[in-house]
């Protein structure tokens, strides 16, 4: 159920009335909700980040705000996580007689890269792809410090490349840049997709040709860098990562952050011994604040992976020494209403607002693993309080969001396009949140696992059931068809959430077929499902017909699914 309207924020044009304190106060108390929400079990140290997704009770100190939790002497042990991505849904029974057998996220053989030439690297050319990446890709995951960025920049420009760590960041940022599309800043009503026009196309093409001379001149320098021990070696390798997603390569976006998780560990191990990664008061060294959003930004690119992946668990930073629960505020120097300043803070509270919902999603992928195959009537009741349980905090985590990135809970099946990408993004969230707390309840009425136990759980369980196919209804509905950091997760969103839709479809033709009664037929499923469907296919039509991380073979999967329901049965390959 949405939330009732009279608890609903509203929206705040001031920006300057809301001041961090406050806005960090509001994540701390969703903080605590989320450390409350985990059972007593046997303990072991275990890092803050982690401690947020699974610790029983709150952090021993808050001081200035900023979520100080001090070392912990007795934290859970790893649970075992399941992904909870397309392969997941399925395993569903409904979907047993026609799975695909080949893999939905990788190549086998991926082609080779090719040979390219060196690319441009006068003055203006660097100049315009650093401020793209700080415009398209900075913003959001501030691992840089722009100052440094800047003189790396003119020193390439002025020497030309030679084969320090230097240059090699500099060729990962601007071959994140080139490959980088902008977020779209309007849609026409009727389509999500961006004009597909012959200019269109030769500017992406020129584009992915200049960021793949710049990856060319950065891969035969990351070998080096990744040897050093300073803080451009773990930048290098994170932005490696981040261009693989760009590339739809997830499995070797997850090797580079993994390097780049070992590599920070290994830096604060040499350079910070006694855990001095908080920054002093009366300190003007910017390298703290960036060692702290370096750890962050890996941490959350690995966790994002794992939702879809059966990647190996914990990760290196689950387990490292880190004294924050969140990063703390930039310098934002003594001129607060100057325009930088003013995007310098308000990606830091994007950055909060991320991570804590990063930390809910966890906790969601980790209480959606512990639900049993065939669960009793004692363990379904158990997931309708859990689920109560976290959609309250879910609510919360949106409540403490800054006015700024306020936006309305629609409560049908329309969706308008939001032309702000931080809003777009947290939205999308909310979104997923709601959807990852309802779909276990999906498979129950599918899979007929709630038919014959006790009538008064019906109307619950079919209840999350049709919120869970709202959600996914709404997330098909904002798909932006542009190149962008989180694009296969896009692929796998609407492959997902075609799934999702399907099985109650076809659950609910049985039952038709048999004149049977069963409870999946109490479940809402939207008449226009197959439509959106085809719509979020082809606003991200380039993509989905690629190769790399799965994409053309999940296409395949949701066209067999869209073909399927027309005429049942047909295998999904």
């Amino acid at each position: 159920m949405s939330p009732p309207q009279d608890q609903m924020r509203q929206p705040s044009a001031n920006f300057s009335s809301v001041t961090g304190a406050e806005i960090l106060q509001a994540i701390h108390k969703l903080t605590r909700l989320v450390e409350g929400q985990q059972p007593l079990q046997h303990y072991q140290q275990q890092s803050p980040a982690q401690a947020m997704d699974s610790s029983p009770f709150v952090p021993h100190s808050v001081s200035d705000h900023h979520h100080q939790s001090g070392a912990q002497e007795s934290l859970p042990h790893h649970a075992t996580v399941r992904p909870q991505g397309v392969e997941s849904i399925l395993d569903w029974e409904i979907f047993a007689p026609d799975r695909p057998t080949q893999c939905l996220f990788a190549q086998r053989n991926p082609p080779n890269m090719g040979s390219y030439s060196l690319p441009d690297t006068s003055y203006p050319q660097l100049a315009r792809l650093e401020s793209k990446y700080i415009d398209t890709l900075h913003t959001k995951n501030p691992i840089l410090d722009l100052g440094d960025l800047h003189r790396m920049i003119l020193q390439v420009a002025e020497d030309g490349l030679d084969w320090s760590t230097q240059t090699c960041l500099v060729a990962l940022v601007c071959a994140n840049a080139a490959i980088t599309e902008p977020y779209p800043e309007f849609i026409g009503e009727d389509e999500m997709s961006l004009p597909s026009t012959p200019d269109r196309k030769a500017r992406e093409k020129a584009e992915l040709e200049l960021s793949m001379q710049f990856w060319n001149v950065a891969i035969k320098r990351l070998g080096y860098a990744s040897g050093q021990s300073s803080v451009q070696a773990v930048q290098c390798l994170c932005l490696a990562g981040i261009w693989y997603m760009h590339r739809l390569e997830p499995l070797e976006a997850w090797k580079h952050f993994s390097l780049a998780g070992t590599a920070w560990h290994s830096l604060s191990l040499t350079h910070f011994p006694h855990g001095e990664l908080i920054n002093q008061a009366d300190s003007s060294s910017n390298e703290l604040t960036i060692m702290q959003a370096l750890y962050f930004t890996i941490w959350k690119s690995e966790c994002e992976l794992r939702l879809e992946l059966p990647l190996p668990s914990p990760s290196v930073l689950d387990n490292a020494y880190f004294p924050l629960a969140f990063p703390q505020p930039p310098s934002l120097g003594s001129h607060p209403l100057d325009p930088d300043t003013t995007e310098r803070e308000r990606s830091w509270y994007y950055y909060l607002s991320e991570i804590a919902a990063r930390h809910l999603i966890n906790r969601l992928l980790q209480m959606n693993s512990e639900v049993p195959t065939t669960p009793t009537e004692k363990q379904v009741r158990r997931m309708i309080s859990q689920a109560e349980m976290m959609k309250t905090q879910i609510f919360d985590w949106y409540s403490s969001l800054p006015p700024i990135f306020y936006f309305d809970i629609p409560e049908g099946y329309q969706i308008d396009f939001h032309p702000n990408a931080m809003i777009f993004v947290l939205r999308h969230r909310y979104f997923t949140l709601r959807e990852l707390v309802s779909r276990p309840f999906v498979r129950l009425c599918v899979d007929r696992l709630v038919d014959g136990m006790d009538p008064s759980l019906y109307t619950l369980v079919t209840s999350f059931a049709s919120q869970c196919l709202q959600f996914c209804m709404l997330k098909l509905g904002q798909v932006v068809g542009h190149r962008h950091q989180g694009a296969w997760y896009t692929i796998r969103m609407t492959t997902s959430s075609c799934l999702t839709l399907a099985a109650v479809h076809r659950a609910q033709r049985q039952a038709e077929e048999c004149q049977a009664v069963r409870i999946v037929q109490n479940v809402i499923l939207p008449e226009t499902w197959r439509d959106r469907v085809r719509q979020a296919v082809d606003s991200n039509q380039p993509q989905f017909d690629e190769q790399n991380g799965g994409a053309s073979n999940l296409k395949l999967v949701v066209g067999a699914i869209l073909e399927s329901s027309l005429d049942y049965p047909t295998p999904l390959v």
